[in-house]
């Protein structure tokens, strides 16, 4: 069952690998991003730089991180994300079973001695491209996954394309992620990751002295119908307050900034798990 649910949700931890700064304000970023992870597009609107996330989401450990670099017309990047989850029961062989059904039904129960523990890491590298269409920002990326559990080993690859359109006070972001359905290789069976189609709405204002963003990203995949909504306050130069909704979970967070440094912390509220936190590290090489 445990591996079942694994390879319905192959591609779900992508979902996970944001910064802090993103993730404080509802995991928005395809029109407004703040590294170049979620859209393609991102490593030619954002300056040169560094980044680097630890979280601690629910029962697992997520770290990410990443570069970007650009020339007069075109961006280059490169990212990394991995997840993981120990101590896994697994009871798969300390059921003691009266009736041979291989359910544990009343009267049975588990023989804890046979119980063992187990972990869980997947991990993907992605190399982005992108480059300047008339007012577009067009992008390309190539992801290398990895997946381990227990003893099970796989790999895949996948191609995600974005682009970014900026007007005035107002940016338009759209991404397909995993357009070629990406595979992943188990031994005996191949998976896939259904494409999942992104866009993104935002919009900056000025509202006295503090500089307003907002931004709504909706993402339709093969699990449905998702909203992201964010909002960021920057109150001065130094100081950033954020807050929004995924789907129906809250995020808030914060941002403090010094050249060239910026550090973000970020706070998931989950109706029935514990709180997730992300502490998130930017560099501005410019």
């Amino acid at each position: 069952m445990l591996l079942l649910l694994i390879a319905l949700f192959e591609g779900e931890f992508f979902t996970l690998g944001v910064d802090a700064a993103s993730w404080g304000r509802g995991s928005t970023g395809l029109a407004y991003p703040t590294t170049g992870y979620k859209n393609p597009a991102a490593v030619l609107i954002l300056p040169r730089g560094g980044n680097f996330t630890g979280s601690r989401i629910f029962f697992a450990n997520l770290i990410s991180g990443g570069v970007n670099f650009k020339g007069e017309n075109f961006g280059i990047g490169a990212h990394f994300v991995f997840h993981s989850v120990g101590d896994i029961h697994d009871t798969r062989n300390a059921l003691i079973d009266l009736n041979g059904n291989g359910v544990l039904d009343e009267n049975e129960e588990l023989n804890e001695s046979r119980i063992t523990n187990f972990s869980s890491r997947e991990g993907a590298f992605t190399t982005s491209y992108a480059r300047l269409v008339g007012d577009l920002s067009v992008g390309l990326n190539l992801k290398f996954i990895y997946k381990r559990i227990k003893d099970q080993l796989a790999f895949g690859a996948g191609t995600d394309i974005g682009i970014i359109y900026e007007m005035d006070s107002y940016s338009i972001g759209a991404a397909i992620k995993d357009l070629t359905t990406s595979p992943i290789f188990w031994k005996g069976r191949t998976e896939h990751i259904a494409p999942s189609y992104q866009l993104g709405v935002g919009m900056k204002r000025e509202v006295g002295s503090i500089d307003l963003l907002l931004e709504v990203d909706l993402i339709q995949d093969d699990y449905g119908f998702n909203h992201h909504l964010g909002l960021e306050a920057s109150i001065n130069k130094w100081l950033r307050v954020r807050t929004g909704f995924i789907n129906n979970q809250l995020t808030a967070g914060i941002g403090l900034e010094k050249f060239p440094f910026s550090v973000n912390y970020a706070v998931n509220v989950h109706p029935c798990l514990p709180l997730g936190h992300r502490i998130s590290i930017l560099y501005n090489f410019e």
